[in-house]
């Protein structure tokens, strides 16, 4: 079992607290850290390289824009977990360049465990920069390529100003582009929803590539979503305003379950929209709005599936990534999401990031790219 043996946290951005607290970690035995950050802390490859060159266990995680610790949300500091056994972290680097099927099943069968080498109950944790580019086709092929049934949860790290920056926490320092796998030793048990409801739509993609959507129904994309917005609500558009108005209507993807897969849209430039995500063309997509109530109830749901003790044993830890623009929409009353989350962990240790996407299994076991949710993940 890959169970906490040790946690620590510290809401200083200082780097002498987070070298206490390493050195903590490492005395207290602890065989694999996770290192958590936040980017307001504004850590650099100068300084925290000298650092994690120097933890001879193996370490992994990452810079987020805010992190969760019980029922603490933190916009400066640092979390340290220690887990009692060495587990196998896999680190795939240059991601944007692995823009073919071929280059990305090759990475991937060169750098994780072979298949004799793990079980049914493999269980993973996913770490990546999340203006990588091929997040997408790489989760495809990543379920593809581990052909039996898998557990995933993660969500992407970097900073709220969409900048590219090295965010990942590495033995070999903090580094840029690159996705993380760390395949735990024990089970996880996971939950993920979002409380998003169609408000409008469907409307056909008619022009699309990868992240950004040009047409909507054969007409400019922008002004399709603007006019929808404004039609229905109070919501007026100007050169400044987009993003504000849009953490409110956020898009939805029919899946083949019939469930919602949410799309942030982040940016208008022109005709265009640019989301958080894939959408492909010729795929329908409803315009989706939410409540506080409705958020609330998404995240209730997603801690009670992750929390459900299937095996009697009980679990050690609780992670959350969470979509920093659930906490942009329900401000103040993110705290009321942290506050039911907490009441299902009993005493495990629960923790957290607020990410820039998240990655989950949806009900058929395949592996999505996902925004504006909460996933949670329990062993």
């Amino acid at each position: 079992m890959s169970d906490v043996l040790f946690t620590w946290h510290n809401n200083s951005d200082s780097i002498s607290e987070l070298e206490c607290g390493l050195q903590l970690a490492q005395d207290s035995n602890a065989a694999s850290l996770l290192i958590l950050a936040c980017n307001d802390n504004n850590f650099t490859k100068q300084n925290i390289n000298p650092l994690i060159r120097h933890c001879n266990i193996p370490i992994f995680g990452g810079i987020y824009p805010k992190l969760i610790y019980k029922k603490q949300l933190m916009e400066q500091g640092c979390i340290i977990i220690g887990f009692k056994q060495i587990v196998n972290v896999s680190l795939i680097t240059q991601v944007s360049t692995l823009d073919t099927d071929e280059k990305l099943e090759k990475v991937i069968e060169q750098t994780l465990p072979s298949q004799d080498q793990l079980t049914s109950n493999d269980s993973f944790l996913m770490f990546y920069d999340a203006l990588s580019s091929h997040i997408e086709s790489f989760i495809d092929c990543l379920f593809a390529c581990l052909d039996h049934h898998i557990k995933i949860i993660g969500g992407g790290a970097g900073s709220l100003d969409f900048k590219q920056r090295p965010c990942i926490f590495t033995n070999e320092g903090l580094l840029a582009d690159v996705i993380q796998l760390v395949c735990l030793q024990s089970k996880i048990v996971t939950g993920a929803t979002h409380g998003w409801q169609i408000l409008q739509g469907p409307f056909l993609v008619s022009e699309a590539h990868k992240q950004t959507v040009k047409s909507l129904n054969y007409s400019p994309a922008f002004n399709i979503y603007k006019e929808a917005i404004e039609n229905v609500s109070e919501h007026k558009f100007d050169s400044k305003n987009f993003f504000d108005i849009a953490k409110h209507f956020p898009l939805g993807i029919e899946d083949i379950n019939n469930q919602l897969v949410v799309r942030d849209p982040i940016l208008a430039y022109g005709d265009f929209i640019e989301c958080v995500g894939n959408v492909p063309v010729n795929s329908m997509v409803y315009l989706l709005d939410g409540s506080i109530d409705s958020l609330l109830n998404a995240s209730k749901e997603a801690a009670i599936s992750a929390t459900y003790d299937v095996d009697d044993s009980g679990f050690s830890a609780t992670m959350v990534f969470d979509c920093i623009s659930r906490v942009l929409f329900m401000q103040d009353s993110f705290s009321q999401e942290l506050d039911l989350i907490a009441e299902q962990c009993f005493d495990q240790s629960f923790f957290g990031v607020l990410s820039l996407g998240e990655i989950a299994n949806n009900q058929s076991g395949a592996i999505k790219l996902l925004n504006k949710s909460t996933v949670i993940g329990s062993w």
